[in-house]
């Protein structure tokens, strides 16, 4: 049934949205990972869990390939998981609450105020929720903060656009995502520390049966989200790296007929999120 090979093809697809704090290394490599604890786990509009304990570590090394006052270029190798008490979707194997492994290659290409950031995604299910699924992504984003700098310093809107699309789907049809947001925030400064806040904007768009509509057939908008989130630094010795307490709430509003199905026919999300992050 095609519904159901694109709700899988949704949980399948779940790109991690971490922070990190900023990093005192000044060298060539980084390192940086943590854990969120999130009251449900939705992507793209679509729900994978939100019952039981749900535990997302992430850990990630970047390099410095190119870098100069105008050019840089970046290389970093991440993986990304996701640990249900409920056991979601599981097969019966001895991995039953292991519901996700993410590995992610990204080329993150800055010039002036844009980034470009090519990626390729290789989703993975220990619990044998779904077969593999590997996706290529790219990414574009601008840095605004300077038109701010006279009148709101420390503000920024900091808009992209994202392209998805899938050339391994092993549950089903190759299809494709879009994602224009901001995210509007501001840092404040308290003491020797800065506290970013920001306000994450998102619309995301199906140009290839991401989302579909009760016949079955394509359906442009998927759902639309707005949240708050913060990075609070925790104060420990700067050789162990920056640490930070991440929290963020989020709403989200499901459009399409594929993510309400998903969502028990409810239209309206709600979920928060508490973690640890720390970048060496």
């Amino acid at each position: 049934m095609k519904l159901v090979s694109k709700l899988a093809l949704a949980a399948a697809l779940a790109a991690p949205s971490v922070s990190f704090a900023e990093a005192p290394n000044t060298g060539g490599l980084s390192f940086s990972g943590g854990v969120d604890f999130v009251s449900a786990y939705y992507f793209r509009g679509y729900l994978q869990e939100n019952s039981g304990l749900i535990a997302q570590p992430y850990f990630g090394v970047a390099f410095k390939a190119v870098e100069t006052d105008d050019f840089n270029v970046g290389v970093s190798l991440s993986t990304w998981n996701s640990v249900h008490t409920e056991k979601t979707g599981t097969d019966g194997g001895g991995a039953g609450a292991w519901y996700e492994n993410d590995i992610y290659l990204s080329l993150p290409i800055s010039f002036g105020k844009f980034t470009v950031t090519p990626a390729y995604f290789l989703y993975q299910y220990p619990n044998g929720a779904f077969e593999t699924i590997q996706e290529a992504v790219l990414t574009i984003g601008y840095d605004d903060s300077d038109l701010w700098k006279d009148t709101a310093e420390g503000f920024k809107l900091a808009p992209y656009v994202t392209f998805a699309y899938e050339f391994d789907d092993g549950n089903g049809s190759e299809d494709g995502y879009a994602e224009v947001g901001i995210t509007p925030g501001y840092t404040f400064e308290a003491g020797e520390y800065s506290i970013p806040v920001s306000f994450p904007i998102a619309f995301g768009f199906s140009f290839k049966d991401y989302y579909l509509d009760s016949e079955g057939d394509n359906e442009v908008f998927g759902y639309g989200s707005i949240g708050v989130a913060t990075s609070i630094p925790l104060p420990l010795p700067e050789k162990y790296g920056s640490w930070a307490l991440n929290l963020g709430g989020y709403y989200q509003h499901l459009f399409a007929d594929s993510a309400e199905a998903a969502n028990n026919d409810s239209s309206n999300v709600f979920w928060g999120k508490v973690g640890v992050s720390f970048t060496y």
